[in-house]
């Protein structure tokens, strides 16, 4: 129970700290008054919130890959204990003695737990939960669990557990090999939209603009900024992100914005599913979409900042 509120309140921290430091951010750029700095501080806010959160996903998310690599392992020696005569508790004993990588404190206090006198479908228990979310070891702790309580051959059921577990890492291994190229291609397909992106904000906005300005076009037909129309629900987002990347002429600041936030968009889906496709994980994906939007966001500033951009 004091594991559980421990990783509760560390969850809490990394949460409620960052949000914080966000909010106190924020407030200063509004008291500064300045719509680009305030811009800014709301970018670096949000990094802010969700970097350190998917630090500590992520990082709970390579701790378990790391516990079911050596899983199997575990199990095998537990068959090779079980074979001599020796009860799971006690496997479990001699077990604690060798060598998991990460497993190793988790092996360690089942056997404290069994030492203290707890039960072992106890023990299994609060196992179980540390690893809640590794179905793989969910699913072998039900059987080595129903195998425990009906008296079932333990040793040839350990010795199935691993094998099974051995041939789906070993799948997820291959399929991890064989997607790893198509990621590669999600990058490059992003970093390309992105660069077409930056290349007609560059080159066909500023021609856009000065045939707006001249006359209508052909038949009637002009490119103009559909937010002097009147007031609609991007404009006023619209107008933040100009301020963000200090474009101040209108339908410069609508193309200008409406490509940033398609490439922004973009980059946020595309790395959710190259997570998703390479590691079969969310969590992975939000790495990718972190990464990639990070990517937009410098490289719209940077270019922004420096001239590159119409103002």
């Amino acid at each position: 129970m004091a594991e559980k509120e421990e990783k509760i309140s560390q969850k809490q921290k990394i949460i409620i700290i960052p949000a914080m430091v966000s909010v106190i951010l924020i407030a200063i750029g509004i008291l500064i008054g300045d719509v680009p700095v305030l811009g800014n501080l709301v970018i670096i806010s949000v990094f802010i919130c969700v970097v350190p959160y998917f630090i500590y996903r992520y990082s709970q998310f390579l701790w378990i890959k790391s516990v079911e690599e050596q899983f199997p392992n575990f199990v095998r020696d537990l068959a090779d204990s079980s074979r001599s005569g020796m009860s799971l508790p006690e496997c479990i004993g001699i077990a604690a003695k060798a060598n998991y990588g990460k497993l190793t404190p988790e092996v360690q206090k089942m056997h404290n737990r069994l030492s203290w006198g707890t039960s072992f479908l106890r023990v299994m228990d609060i196992f179980q939960k540390s690893v809640k979310d590794s179905k793989i070891i969910l699913e072998a702790m039900s059987i080595i669990r129903q195998s425990y309580e009906s008296g079932g051959s333990i040793p040839d059921t350990l010795d199935s557990v691993a094998k099974d577990i051995l041939m789906l890492k070993e799948a997820e291994a291959e399929r991890a090999g064989l997607v790893r190229e198509q990621v590669m291609i999600m990058y490059g397909l992003f970093f390309i939209f992105l660069g077409i992106s930056v290349m007609i904000i560059y080159v066909m906005v500023p021609m856009l603009e000065s045939q707006a300005a001249a006359s209508t076009g052909l038949a009637g037909f002009s490119f103009v900024n559909p937010c002097e129309e009147g007031l609609i629900f991007p404009c006023g987002f619209f107008s933040g992100i100009c301020a963000v990347l200090s474009v101040n002429k209108a339908i410069t600041c609508y193309y200008v914005a409406i490509f940033f936030s398609v490439v922004l968009v973009q980059g946020i889906f595309t790395g959710l599913i190259a997570g998703q496709l390479g590691e079969n994980s969310p969590i992975s994906g939000i790495k990718h979409s972190l990464i990639m939007s990070f990517a937009a966001v410098a490289i719209f500033l940077f270019l922004a900042k420096t001239g590159w951009f119409p103002t």
